[in-house]
């Protein structure tokens, strides 16, 4: 059960897109989808990009559930929209299963807690995740928030504390899950909890290739210093929706207690609401000429700034993990970002580095700091990048769904 799946999207999409293609490894697969992934997956198996073992389904439409998509989505996802395509999507499974006789059924994503669909309710093991969505925006930063975001967030996270525990829907699904699956710690830690069993730890997303990255830049930057010679400005990247959970401004307000001594350079790739606002703010606080919005690009045009930036900066608030912690170190970029949620699980000391969760503050001037830091350390940003490149290797979508792929052989195997 993948609502979303494409071999041409990032996040939930890629997601999808990678568990479909490692359980074809294994098993016969029969996935479920929504109409407009649906679509896309039928040209990519026309182009020959699906096992032969993979068939595909998407539940009719009916005028209730193209009523619901046309309402505007209080969070990322429309769930009242979402739900009742659960509701077609399970009536289709049941039409399947009396057919096909499963060994067990996965809900791989939306990858939130909030809806687990339906298909617990079918009489086969049932696999959930991995899972996220209990992270919440820190409290201490909501000040920072104008106060439609703070107040959307905040109520954000009283619906995730209610819903955790009070949902019927949600308990039923975590107690009928032969296996849960949490795709960060902060998740695995909230899960067992409240739902009091055991729950697995596994990012949700992977890698498809790890190459070796040139590293000349690096290099280059270590020699310079070592002769005496000026450094070239850092050049910092960040990659994302340009939205409030994304966190940039905390970026932009780090730039403005790293001196003029420092050169850095700030790329900003992604498009949103909230870019013309951020370009403002970057104006008031007098970090303009840093900061180069270049808004939504190709995804060939993202790895090529990847394959020029000497950090990546990961300003996220609130994440389940983030694709692009991933991206850059597959590019052999280290990374700095918030020791919370995903990237704590996902970013090494070695691979880069991780700032306390404190108060905003406290957190601007640690940015700041880690910035100078490195700006004057070459030698560790080049052993950070080292670092990067082997941690990357960690989150092959190839050993992801190794683990996936045993539990589906243990359940087949009752």
């Amino acid at each position: 059960m993948a609502y979303e799946c494409s071999p041409r999207g990032t996040s939930e999409w890629a997601v999808g897109w990678g568990r479909l293609l490692q359980a074809a490894r294994v098993a016969e697969v029969h996935m479920v989808t929504s109409e407009k992934n649906y679509q896309v997956m039928e040209q990519a198996q026309r182009e020959g990009r699906l096992p032969d073992r993979v068939k595909l389904y998407t539940p009719a439409p009916d005028e209730r559930l193209r009523t619901l998509e046309q309402k505007e989505a209080l969070f990322a996802y429309n769930y009242t929209a979402y739900e009742h395509w659960q509701r077609l999507a399970v009536k289709l499974a049941i039409e399947l299963q009396a057919r096909e006789r499963f060994d067990l059924v996965h809900q791989v994503n939306v990858c939130t807690f909030r809806e687990p669909g339906y298909t617990w309710e079918l009489d086969i093991p049932y696999v959930w995740g991995p899972v996220g969505g209990t992270q919440n925006f820190p409290w201490r930063f909501l000040a920072m928030l104008p106060a439609k975001e703070m107040l959307k967030e905040g109520a954000r996270g009283l619906s995730n504390w209610i819903s955790l525990r009070y949902k019927a829907r949600v308990r039923s699904a975590a107690k009928k899950a032969v296996v849960l699956l949490a795709a960060n710690s902060t998740n695995q830690r909230d899960y067992e909890r409240v739902f009091g069993r055991r729950v697995e730890l596994l990012l949700e997303t992977g890698l498809f290739e790890v190459n070796e990255p040139d590293r000349t830049r690096y290099l280059k930057r270590v020699e310079d210093q070592k002769a005496g010679r000026r450094l070239r400005p850092l050049r910092l990247l960040w990659v994302g929706e340009l939205v409030t959970r994304k966190a940039l401004p905390v970026l932009l307000q780090a730039l403005t207690q790293v001196g003029d001594e420092v050169e850095v350079e700030v790329i900003v790739v992604g498009e949103g609401p909230l870019r013309r606002s951020w370009q403002m703010q970057a104006e008031r606080l007098g970090v303009a000429g840093r900061v180069t919005f270049r808004g939504e690009v190709t995804f060939a045009e993202v790895l090529a700034e990847y394959e020029r930036a000497d950090l990546f900066c990961f300003t996220s608030l609130r994440d389940t993990s983030g694709n692009v912690v991933l991206e850059a170190l597959a590019a052999g970029v280290p990374v700095l970002c918030f020791d919370h949620q995903g990237a704590r699980d996902m970013v090494s000391a070695s691979s880069g580095v991780k700032i306390p969760v404190s108060s905003p503050e406290d957190a601007v001037r640690d940015w700041a700091r880690a910035i100078v830091e490195l700006a004057g350390n070459p030698g560790r940003l080049c052993c950070l990048s080292e670092g990067a490149t082997e941690q990357a290797r960690k989150f092959l979508w190839d050993d992801n769904g190794d683990r996936v792929n045993a539990i589906y052989r243990e359940l087949a195997e009752v």
